[in-house]
């Protein structure tokens, strides 16, 4: 009995200093241990029939209850509109060729959904657009008789620019177009064809935007292309327009053919690099003047820098458009049966694809280049956010302390929210049109985790700049201008002191990153600190102004965020997801040799 409280301490520390996580494998691996023990327990205190009779009973109802939910789902009515087209479903087809220089080819059902921008609402509870209503968490839902969304969702918060922004699609389109210098006016009616969240789930690489003018004449495209690293490039096109005549019915109008072409400077597969060009060959689903819908035909070349077709992708339709709004209970049943898969599979086939093209076929690996200024980035993780908030008040404090007359245009990467900062010098806000201006777009959240590498963050931003190109300066010069300030650090408690040491010594210059596709020059020599001037700079200058300028428990979470990314970089090859995945392991032996000692 006396030596039962050392092996309690501990389990005493797990259950004061762990995570819920920690107590739930730590009694898990004691369940484990005392296996026998346990079901002793359950034979002698719980009833076999009793327990199987209640599952069984709860599952009907749980059964019941979701059967009732489907009912009520999709027997709802449909919003009212006085839209020209409704949202309608199509059922496609896709096909990928690849002439050279192996030649590869495949093919695979698809489902596009259309809605029509600026409409709002639900129709026969399967299309819903922008509808507004507030969720609970889903595991609520399943308990409730509400219905909740309809099957198939379509979120302007999903496309083109990152963000929220009044008006839905419509708001979105709006802005974008106001963005790009165009007049919104233009184009009174505006369709989009996209394949749509299923369940909130999304797998999504392209869309199109159909633009009509007043007379309902289609006039301009929107490509808006995505690849499986969460970045985004968005085409305008105003694409050339030819007549072709219908053979098969000479008297009927002649339906014309869109053609159009742009270079590529966007990154979509493993196996292209971002060199060569698109050439697009579409039809007006809505043709004549937005009638009775169509069907979707178009095809996307992507040709080689030399004018060679390399690749040739076409999405078609395999069957009559179909309207929600029309669809019995039973015709809306045979259709989710047969097509709820299908968005979710395209991400599973397209890694399918790649292992073919890969181990069959051959064919070299292409690595991702960082994006350029016309891509929009992906999105931040939790820590470039927060070193994108540190980074920015620093920038502030920089322009602020700066004695020349600078007006600085700050453009974030990463954030749902990437609208331009203006920042100005004292200078620059008593002088009238004479301040110098400098844009400073960050074009990758990347450059965020990058820049803490760098004893000086001045030095830092040149040399991402001219290195890695995961920011991009319109004036090297005037960056130069800015004012480093330096004043001695007031004392840090013991912990404070000891992590910003550990980030001293664990901070290395980070290697360039390499583009194939567009290599960079260095940068000026006198803008890189040699290894013995890193080495001697202690604390960096984005540490000195957290320690100058920050609450104590935003230097405590900045300590805690650089460590873990200078670790990673160390021990897990760069990835935090591997870091987690050690720092689980070692958490599951730790408990494994608690879970022996107590029980």
């Amino acid at each position: 009995m006396e030596s039962y409280p050392l092996p309690l301490l501990p389990l005493g520390l797990v259950l004061f200093f762990g995570r819920p996580l920690d107590i739930i494998i730590l009694f898990s691996f004691g369940i484990y241990k005392n296996w026998e023990v346990v079901q002793l327990f359950v034979n002698a205190y719980l009833n076999p029939t009793i327990v199987i009779g209640s599952a069984k009973a709860s599952t009907a109802l749980f059964y019941l209850l979701q059967l009732t939910r489907y009912f009520l789902g999709i027997k709802r009515i449909s919003s009212s509109d006085n839209f020209p087209i409704k949202p309608l479903f199509f059922p496609c087809r896709t096909s990928h060729v690849r002439m050279f220089p192996s030649k590869h080819g495949f093919g695979y059902s698809y489902l596009l959904t259309g809605v029509p921008v600026g409409w709002e609402g639900s129709v026969g509870g399967m299309i819903s657009e922008d509808d507004g209503k507030e969720q609970a968490p889903w595991y609520l839902r399943l308990f409730s008789l509400n219905p909740g969304d309809a099957w198939y969702t379509v979120n302007g918060d999903d496309y083109l620019n990152r963000g929220h922004v009044e008006g839905g699609l419509q708001g979105k389109l709006r802005k974008y177009l106001e963005g790009q210098g165009i007049d919104p006016k233009q184009y009174a009616h505006a369709y989009l064809v996209t394949a749509a969240r299923f369940l909130g789930y999304a797998s999504n690489p392209l869309s199109v935007w159909y633009l009509y003018s007043s007379s309902r004449e289609l006039s301009a495209l929107i490509l808006e292309v995505n690849n499986t690293f969460d970045e985004r490039r968005i085409y305008f096109v105003e694409p050339d327009r030819k007549s072709e005549p219908n053979s098969s019915t000479p008297s009927s109008l002649s339906k014309p053919r869109y053609t159009s072409a742009w270079t590529k400077d966007f990154y979509v597969s493993v196996f292209n690099s971002r060199a060569g060009s698109y050439s697009l060959a579409a039809y007006d689903p809505f043709f004549p003047n937005l009638s009775s819908p169509g069907t979707i035909n178009s095809t996307v070349t992507l040709s080689s820098p030399e004018g060679k077709a390399k690749l040739i992708a076409r999405i078609y339709s395999v069957d009559d458009q179909i309207d929600p709004a029309t669809m019995s209970v039973w015709q809306k049943t045979r259709f989710l049966a047969s097509w709820w898969w299908v968005g979710l599979a395209t991400f599973p086939r397209t890694i399918q694809q790649a292992v073919i093209i890969l181990f069959k076929k051959k064919l070299p690996w292409v690595f991702r280049p960082e994006p350029k200024g016309t891509t929009i980035a992906r999105h931040a993780d939790e820590s470039e956010l927060f070193i994108e908030f540190i980074f920015r008040r620093y920038l502030r404090e920089l322009v602020g302390n700066s004695r020349d007359a600078l007006r600085i245009r700050y453009i974030p990467a990463g954030l749902h929210d990437i609208s331009p900062e203006v920042i100005m010098s004292s200078s620059a806000q008593l002088a009238e049109g004479a301040a110098n201006e400098l844009e400073i777009r960050v074009l990758t959240p990347i450059f965020y985790s990058r820049v803490i590498w760098y004893p000086d963050l001045l030095d830092g931003i040149m040399t991402e700049h001219h290195e890695s190109s995961t920011i991009s300066i319109s004036s090297t010069d005037l960056l130069s201008k800015l004012e480093r300030g330096w004043q001695e650090c007031p004392p840090l408690a013991l912990r404070g002191s000891l992590s910003f040491k550990l980030i001293s010594a664990l901070r290395t210059r980070p290697a360039p990153i390499i583009c194939l596709d567009e290599p960079k020059s260095p940068p000026p020599a006198s803008t890189i600190p040699s290894g013995k001037e890193a080495s001697q700079a202690g604390a960096s200058s984005l540490d000195h102004f957290v320690v100058m300028h920050s609450s104590a428990p935003e230097r405590k979470e900045y300590t805690s965020r650089l460590l873990r990314l200078l670790i990673t970089e160390h021990i897990a090859l760069g990835w935090t997801e591997l870091l987690d995945l050690e720092i689980f392991i070692l958490r599951c032996l730790t408990l494994w040799v608690v879970a022996r000692a107590v029980f």
